[in-house]
């Protein structure tokens, strides 16, 4: 389905009762959420892109590997909560709860946590980035790769290895990078374009396409 062809209502949840809930691989993108208990709820492999979740209950939540990126958290709270291989990037985290949530592998970007309630002194599960890592930190051969992937639209779509105005995502590089060499992401990354059978929207359906190319694939 396209972006613009996407219904935003379908996971907004105003004054919502969403206890335990399984949100996994779903897409959040630009939908708007009040005052909704998600307590206990799964989100891994979610985006929550562009959304608006604010002044709802987290508590207790899943997010393995969740994408906030643009989201507006304000006045949430994740009391408990755990969050494993996330992403957050230039994301609002204004009077938002985090007592006893745990962090592991994950990525803050642009996105600061002074104004956050509770947050964790032990930060040491997560990697903090004032801004994406530079383009001059990868190879011209893999950056030309991703390149070339942009002419597939599903891919391009999906903001995983690409962002407007010509940019890569040096974020999920960077990440993919700590599984695979570039030598070997140069190989493989083309190579998922013949698995790609439905619209994606996160790294982790990614790093799936590229677990699946690398079992059968001869590396050179």
């Amino acid at each position: 389905m396209s972006l613009k062809g996407k219904n935003r209502a379908i996971y907004s949840y105003n004054n919502e009762q969403r206890v335990g809930s399984n949100f996994m691989y779903k897409d959040f993108e630009k939908s708007h959420s009040y005052n909704s208990n998600f307590q206990n709820a799964k989100f891994d492999c979610a985006s929550l892109r562009a959304a608006h979740m604010k002044f709802c209950n987290f508590d207790g939540a899943s997010f393995k590997e969740t994408e906030f990126v643009g989201t507006n958290l304000r006045g949430s709270t994740f009391r408990g909560a755990k969050f494993q291989g996330a992403i957050f990037r230039a994301t609002v985290l204004d009077k938002a709860d985090f007592k006893n949530a745990e962090f592991i592998d994950s990525y803050f970007v642009g996105t600061g946590v002074s104004n956050a309630k509770n947050f964790p002194v032990d930060c040491s599960g997560i990697t903090f980035l004032n801004t994406m890592p530079s383009i001059s930190d990868f190879s011209e051969e893999l950056i030309s790769v991703v390149q070339g992937l942009r002419t597939n639209d599903v891919i391009r779509h999906s903001n995983t290895l690409h962002l407007k105005h010509g940019k890569i995502n040096t974020l999920s590089l960077m990440i993919l990078l700590k599984s695979y060499s570039e030598k070997e992401l140069v190989q493989l990354l083309p190579m998922i374009i013949s698995l790609i059978e439905v619209q994606f929207y996160t790294l982790s359906y990614l790093k799936r396409l590229l677990k699946k190319v690398a079992q059968t694939a001869i590396l050179k």
